[in-house]
């Protein structure tokens, strides 16, 4: 790359492509570095300008990297991490040797799936980093503006200005019912839907759905007989009783791992949602909390690779 190259590209294009290069895939590498989907293949598009090379091209087994790829991908990194070193204006984080705590909070089915594979990683890369999972907070944004939490764990949705999103996994939602449940034997219309009494995850205690604004718009009215704050103990009521619960699939697959329970397909289409980590703009130069929401960020993406049938 010639001198006349330097000024179609800046520090954060090569940010882009050191992600591209590590990942081989734009999606993967978008999460790494906290971008859309549809940032990252700008990125990438603008990358094959400047530099005449398509750098990731599509085979029978994936994206694969070009020979010039591969020969940049080293030394792009070296160049990433001194240019780091001379700008940084306080200490490195080292995982291996960081003792830090970071604060979060989560509903339920948030920590049950992603606390475990999280917390394996940091036993293996850092393990004197420890997460401070606390109760859910009535104005986690707030929270984060004040800097009494590090991270959200939640559905992403509109938030705050200065608010940041880490997505890690999309999530639709099922119908769950017990083993031997009447409605088991059949596919539900909406009306039978509506006409199975059903427990509804209130974790914010809040009457009502978007269940329930879908339901309205057919003309239809379901009974909720059981509301609970937690996504967990849902299956479990479900699994001593003939009720219904719509939960996010993963937690449905994995109630069904110890409870005689049975997911049904909704009869109607309910949007679902990305979990994501939320957090403070004011934090995105810190290493080692840039260090955090990339290793969530894998997390996320191979919770996403698998199945939620294979969690079963």
């Amino acid at each position: 790359m010639t001198s006349a190259h330097l000024s179609g590209i800046d520090l954060n294009l090569l940010v882009a492509l050191d992600a591209l290069l590590r990942e081989a895939h734009v999606t993967r590498a978008a999460a790494r570095i906290g971008l859309t989907q549809s940032a990252m293949s700008r990125s990438l598009a603008r990358l094959r300008d400047v530099l005449g090379d398509p750098l990731l091209v599509r085979t029978g087994r994936g994206m694969r990297l070009t020979p010039r790829a591969e020969r940049l991908a080293p030394a792009l990194g070296r160049v990433l991490a001194e240019i780091t070193a001379v700008l940084a204006d306080g200490p490195r984080f080292d995982p291996r040797t960081a003792e830090r705590t970071f604060t979060m909070t989560s509903p339920d089915f948030g920590e049950a799936l992603v606390l475990p594979p999280l917390i394996e990683r940091l036993s293996r890369e850092a393990p004197a980093v420890n997460i401070d999972a606390r109760a859910s907070a009535q104005d986690p944004f707030g929270a984060l503006e004040a800097g009494e939490l590090d991270f959200v764990l939640m559905a992403q949705r509109a938030a705050r200005p200065a608010i940041v999103w880490t997505p890690l996994f999309p999530e639709r939602f099922v119908c769950l019912v017990r083993e031997g449940n009447p409605a088991a034997s059949r596919k539900l219309t909406a009306e039978q839907f509506a006409a199975i009494p059903q427990v509804l995850v209130a974790p914010e205690g809040r009457p009502g759905s978007v269940i329930d604004d879908v339901l309205a718009e057919m003309g239809l009215r379901r009974r909720v007989a059981v509301r609970v704050a937690s996504f967990i103990a849902a299956p479990e009521v479900v699994a001593s009783s003939d009720l219904m619960v719509t939960l996010p699939e993963r937690i449905a697959a994995r109630a069904q791992r110890y409870l005689p329970l049975r997911t049904m397909e909704l009869p109607f289409k309910l949007k679902g949602f990305t979990l994501a980590l939320a957090w403070h703009e004011r934090m995105r130069q810190d290493p080692g909390h840039a260090w955090f929401r990339a290793l969530a960020a894998s997390v996320g993406q191979e919770l996403k690779r698998r199945r939620a049938g294979e969690e079963r």
